[in-house]
């Protein structure tokens, strides 16, 4: 499908070959899963020096939040085993259609996104959203805070009186009594355990905003007690943030591509010279599974002629299922190893082999290769990571996927990353 081409916000980028060489490119045409990233990517110029030599499609991070993926097109799960040693739990089941964002919590995007260091003032503004109008209630985590968590949490809170914080003033009078207006929080939580422990959700908060509690919306959700195990949806409009403006924000800055120079199917077998893989087997994982190496072949500087070849030219990037099941656990030897700490034993300790173009938050892996039609389908996958005060369980392999991404065609430049 012809797209007309747009612009982002830099008038030329300057995109690297994935060896220290200069990458050439060459207009592309590129479809899309289900047209879906249509209005979510940039056309980017390929320059070598000051000469424009192409063009290359990208995601659009200042237009893509995490509500903006696609749904899931598997179920999964995790079990409660590991929940004796987080301290929370861990368990989440999900279907075929349900959403990224209700299964997301902040300890997973920790390291991808560093979403905890935001407060919700601050997402507010990223999202245009008045703190007057997000309803207390609708702030999860706030909610299961107890009063003393909440005084440690918020600076200064502890120094008003009760009577001050109208949302505390009510949930004292209605779970322990009267008599405490003229008390300090800090006196309050110092002098009564039963005051101490108080979870603020226990009253009812609609009737209140983040703005009833000061100091609430410049506290970064970090300093919450178990942030760590609150939903992405559990903190109002966290969604709707641009990728672009997480404090680990996704970013096409020198984004190293190369050419699609054919596409192969599943007779394949044995491919060697590989630029797949995962972060615990490194980017160049061979595949050995039989007759079983759908994949893509990756060229460099065609346009120069067969007398100018470098050491990439012709690398493989493998499809990261099992053509034949579709299946990457419990079959080896498809996928690669993933994951680290405890949790690296989630999936059979595997996952799809592919490339992170765009660092830590997700994996990128080729997920259908077609050559009666030179057509390539990808994917995207998520994790989960746990971490507590007391133990780091780690990141459980990439495998809360597939989720639709760029599709492309043979001659389109794909992204590869460093």
């Amino acid at each position: 499908m012809s797209q007309t081409l747009k612009y982002s916000k830099n008038t030329k980028l300057s995109i690297a070959a994935l060896t220290t060489a200069t990458l050439f490119a060459a207009p592309i045409t590129q479809v899309r899963a289900a047209d879906y990233w249509d209005d979510k990517s940039i056309t980017e110029n390929v320059v070598d020096g000051d000469r424009l030599v192409g063009q290359v499609s990208l995601p659009d991070w200042d237009n893509i939040t995490l509500e903006d993926f696609p749904p899931i097109q598997e179920g999964g799960s995790i079990g409660t085993e590991f929940n004796s040693y987080a301290g929370y739990d861990l368990s989440r089941e999900w279907v075929a259609g349900d959403s990224l964002v209700d299964i997301l919590k902040l300890g997973d995007v920790e390291e991808g996104f560093a979403a905890q260091e935001l407060s919700i003032g601050e997402i507010a503004v990223l999202t245009e959203v008045d703190t007057s109008d997000i309803a207390l209630s609708a702030f999860e985590l706030a909610k299961e805070q107890s009063l003393g968590e909440l005084v440690e949490a918020v600076p200064g809170l502890g120094q008003q009186q009760v009577s001050e914080i109208e949302p505390i003033a009510k949930l004292v009078e209605t779970r322990i009594g009267s008599g405490y207006e003229d008390t300090s929080i800090d006196s309050l939580v110092e002098s009564d355990l039963m005051a101490k422990e108080l979870k603020l959700g226990e009253v009812d908060l609609s009737q209140y905003s983040i703005d009833d509690i000061p100091g609430l919306e410049d506290t970064a959700l970090k300093e919450f007690a178990g942030w760590e195990n609150a939903g992405v949806n559990d903190v109002p409009a966290l969604s709707k943030v641009a990728l672009s403006q997480m404090p680990n924000p996704l970013s096409n800055i020198a984004m190293p591509v190369m050419r699609i120079d054919a596409v192969w199917g599943d007779a394949e077998s044995n491919r060697q010279r590989t630029v797949s893989g995962s972060y615990e087997e490194g980017f160049n994982v061979p595949c050995t599974a039989g007759s079983r190496c759908p994949y893509i072949e990756l060229d460099d500087i065609e346009n120069f002629g067969s007398d100018w070849r470098l050491p990439t030219e012709g690398v493989q990037w493998i499809e990261g299922r099992d053509p034949q099941s579709g299946n990457i656990c419990p079959d080896r030897p498809w996928g690669v190893k993933g994951g680290h700490g405890v949790l690296g034993a989630v999936n059979c300790g595997k996952e799809p082999t592919g490339r992170h173009p765009f660092g830590k938050a997700f994996k990128f892996a080729i997920w259908g290769t077609d050559e009666t039609t030179d057509s390539v389908e990808t994917a995207i996958f998520f994790r989960f990571c746990a971490k507590s005060p007391f133990v780091d369980l780690g990141c459980t392999p990439y495998f809360i996927g597939p989720i639709p991404f760029f599709s492309f065609r043979r001659d389109n430049w794909i992204f590869l990353g460093i």
